[in-house]
């Protein structure tokens, strides 16, 4: 109580409303019970299901905020994020300000898109509005009796939208054939996840039709085509799914940064230049507990988010800090009409395959990664707690 009552009168800000955000406004409530104002920054009341934007009808794949952050009591600034300096006021884009004691910054990750001529003339899924654009493409293929669709980037994200698209196009036109062409630098699919789940993933492709060119530089684009160096292809749209990189507002805090443009916190999530400063979600790089990195993904950004909001509000009532762990990594790929493949330990050794991997993934899809429906305040409490250590 004691440590609640020096709390009262301040604010914690929380920037960024996706996975990582939104659970670290939980998990500071949670902790600072009714003591402490929280307020979350982000342009648009919703939590995009990110993992989910391959999948046909991304216009449904969000989550409105405000019911959950009202039940939370955390108030809602629907604007971004510009600047903020030592005298703990952060600048939004607007031009408004709004005072802090703790900053939690929880703004994500972007595509990297690489500067090619004429990449504006393609599509991407890595927002739910450019994944809404793409699909409306593909609605207007529909009189097409053939589509062909050019991915660019053949990880996690290629692999998953490479394998949808014959159902993607099928929802618009149920009588078109699908010619999926998926193309990396890279000379193995996937090489982000190693050699345990390829030949799995490779079998996949196969089966779908999917033509992979690997080992193959982008020169330039138009709508109806991709020059590589040794050939030009013909396409009806392209698609990029190139990679993350953190978002553009990581850069006002200080401090060292992976290749990704992450920031590289301590072992409490918290910026090591700025101690009012703590991270969560895509923008941070922390260790798991083992030495591994976090990823950038959904998986890593809730337990991050929980993680953090946790500890600004323990920072705030001078409380001991709780050090991240998060030792158990998996990831489920979606194969399309292959099923799925699930593995674990970073090694990542194939568990599960075909229709029961298929099953696990849309549970993750569906139910997992989602906050609890028409939740309580105890509930969302209660989810927000961080897993045993």
């Amino acid at each position: 109580n004691e440590g609640k009552d020096q709390m009262a009168n301040q604010q914690i800000v929380i920037v960024g409303g996706g996975f990582g955000g939104f659970w670290a406004a939980a998990a500071a409530r949670r902790v600072a019970g009714a003591s402490i104002d929280i307020a979350l920054v982000a342009p648009e009341p919703t939590l995009v299901m990110r993992p989910r934007l391959y999948e046909a009808h991304p216009e449904n794949l969000g989550v409105d905020l405000r019911p959950l952050l009202e039940t939370l009591d955390v108030s809602f600034v629907q604007d971004g994020a510009s600047s903020f300096g030592p005298d703990n006021t952060m600048v939004l884009a607007s031009g408004g300000t709004v005072g802090f004691d703790r900053l939690v910054v929880a703004v994500g990750s972007a595509m990297k898109r690489p500067p090619i001529p004429g990449i504006e003339t393609s599509f991407s899924v890595d927002t739910q509005s450019e994944a809404v654009a793409f699909d409306r493409r593909l609605a207007e293929l529909s009189e097409q009796s053939l589509v062909r669709v050019a991915v660019i980037g053949a990880g996690f994200s290629g692999i998953e939208l490479a394998l949808e698209l014959h159902d993607r196009i099928e929802v618009h036109s149920p009588r078109a054939k699908a010619e999926v062409t998926l193309i990396d630098q890279a000379l193995e699919v996937g090489p982000e996840l190693g050699s345990g789940p390829r030949s799995v993933i490779v079998d996949a492709l196969e089966n779908a039709g999917v033509r992979c060119v690997l080992g193959a530089s982008v020169r330039s684009l138009t709508n109806v085509s991709v020059s590589l160096h040794d050939q030009v292809i013909d396409v009806d749209a392209v698609v990029f799914t190139t990679g993350l990189t953190a978002a553009p507002f990581t850069a006002h805090v200080s401090g060292e940064r992976d290749d990704s443009g992450r920031i590289i916190v301590d072992e409490f999530l918290r910026a090591p230049s700025d101690h009012r400063v703590f991270v969560a979600g895509d923008a941070a790089s922390a260790d798991v507990g083992d030495g591994h990195r976090t990823m950038m993904s959904c998986q890593h950004a809730m337990q991050l988010g929980r993680y953090a909001g946790e500890n600004v509000a323990r920072d705030l009532a001078g409380a001991p800090l709780v050090a991240y762990e998060q030792l158990r990594y998996v990831t489920c790929l979606d194969l399309g009409r292959s099923g799925a493949v699930f593995t674990t330990g970073w090694e990542r050794e194939v568990a599960m395959t075909g229709a029961d991997a298929k099953a696990l993934k849309r549970k993750i899809n569906t139910e997992l990664i989602y906050p609890p429906k028409n939740a309580s305040l105890d509930e969302l409490l209660s989810a927000s707690a961080i897993a045993p250590r």
